[in-house]
């Protein structure tokens, strides 16, 4: 296996208890994997699983690497773990780092400066039930021995606690690496909020969402609150008909809505942009997951296809379900048919999954659409397209996807409409309406206030 990196602090690779757990030694005594938690000045940035064996400390060496492609800035080339050589191997390339001796022994990996052996560590190897891959783990002492000499941290600036409910390993360092800044964020954030034409009611600015961004580390969290800032200002709807149910009144015709998480799929903003895919592809443990700067490229792709409903890789759409006010469906489940919010929320975020995966190819003068499989959802999900004014697809509770259906495109007229519904929770969304111009598709996510 052949594992390299391209983020500081994690080291892992779960650890399971029913799989495969060897060593160059005996490995009596190993209790089952563990939750811990790594902090970095002040900030969580991994819960990696540990490994206890006869008393001491093992952590997967997926997690370290991650820490220090944080701190060092260092990438798949210089931080490199090799568990195919005979002496499974680490190697870090690090500028002006000591690569003197640190701790020489008979242990079974090697771990490198440089080039230079700087010091010889036992390790454990589990290979969980039924992977491709194993997992290596090294005890913690000798990884804070490594730390301590290419970050300069001494007993009070490396700690670790296993005493605490979630173990807990504290590093405090001047080094930055290559993590992003709140400014800087925030700036790319809205040059995509400015360039953005659906469903907005205006623009609003950083001192108008309220967002007052610092020189700091941004995180995950301010990511997805910031969303949600600016969403909350932007966007939003005047209801066309009143909406009242058993006798009470929960918005009058005219009156307008603002966007508010209360009608998504989380009221937490880190959790509804996570179940939006707002941090697909990016290295986001939890909501206080510090950004790097080469993964920002991959985030604001990510804000787009999410604020504009789809994205095109190569000759293929992905779609992504509409981010609009969601105030209709709430009223008409949750206020009207009085299912619980709980259920309301999670049939949206089924909704959002797979919409999300989604795509669609054109050729010949055909769409090709494919529909993932929702069979067996906990929602009880079905789709219901509909091409050129007929029901193509999901005329019955059995419509579960996993299809691709193919429509001939040569017609000005919305020539698609795909919705998906919830049989658990009476919730049927519409998502998407397509457009054909002379064989140029183009996709309109439905604002179902506006349409």
């Amino acid at each position: 296996m052949n594992k390299t990196i391209a983020s500081l602090l994690a080291l892992t690779v779960a650890a399971g208890t029913s799989g495969a757990l060897t060593m160059p030694t005996a490995f009596a005594g190993t209790a089952a994997a563990q939750t811990s938690k790594i902090v970095v000045n002040g900030q969580t940035l991994a819960t990696p699983p540990r490994l206890v064996h006869n008393g001491t400390t093992y952590m997967p060496i997926w997690y370290v690497q991650q820490v220090l492609n944080k701190v060092l800035n260092l990438t798949t080339a210089t931080d490199v773990w090799d568990g195919s050589l005979s002496t499974p191997t680490w190697n870090l390339t690090i500028p002006n780092a000591n690569s003197n001796i640190i701790y020489s022994n008979s242990g079974s990996t090697e771990i490198e400066i440089n080039g230079s052996v700087v010091e010889y560590a036992p390790r454990l190897v589990e290979t969980p039930s039924g992977a491709q891959q194993s997992t290596t783990y090294m005890p913690i002492w000798y990884i804070q021995q490594l730390l301590n000499r290419v970050l300069n941290l001494n007993n009070g600036t490396d700690v670790w606690n296993g005493g605490l409910t979630t173990p807990t390993w504290t590093i405090t360092t001047q080094a930055t690496g290559n993590t992003e800044s709140q400014t800087a964020m925030a700036a790319a954030m809205w040059n995509v909020f400015d360039a953005t034409t659906f469903d907005v009611h205006t623009h609003a600015t950083m001192q108008q969402s309220g967002v007052t961004p610092t020189t700091a580390p941004v995180t995950a969290g301010q990511v997805a609150t910031w969303l949600n800032d600016w969403m909350t200002q932007s966007k939003g709807y005047a209801l066309n008909v009143t909406y009242a149910f058993h006798g009470q009144i929960y918005g009058n015709a005219g009156q307008w809505i603002p966007w508010s998480l209360k009608y998504e799929t989380s009221t937490d903003p880190y959790t509804w942009a996570s179940e939006n895919d707002l941090f697909d592809g990016v290295n986001v443990a939890g909501s206080n997951s510090v950004i790097t700067t080469s993964e920002v490229s991959t985030l604001m792709a990510n804000l787009k296809w999410m604020l504009n409903g789809y994205k095109k890789v190569g000759n293929v759409y992905h779609l992504h379900a509409p981010v609009n006010g969601d105030f209709v469906e709430y009223a008409d489940v949750v206020d009207g048919v009085g299912i619980p919010v709980a259920t309301y929320e999670k049939a949206l975020a089924e909704d959002a999954y797979y919409a999300d995966r989604i795509t669609a190819t054109v050729t010949n003068g055909t769409l090709n659409l494919t529909l993932p499989n929702v069979a067996n959802t906990p929602m009880q999900l079905n789709w219901n397209v509909v091409a050129r004014g007929f029901q193509t697809y999901g005329t019955n509770f059995n419509s579960y996807g996993g299809v691709t259906l193919h429509v001939k495109l040569g017609s000005s007229v919305p020539i698609v409409s795909i919705a998906i519904q919830s049989n658990a929770a009476n919730l049927t969304q519409y998502l998407f309406g397509l457009k054909d111009n002379n064989g140029v598709i183009t996709w309109n996510p439905v604002d179902e206030m506006n349409s």
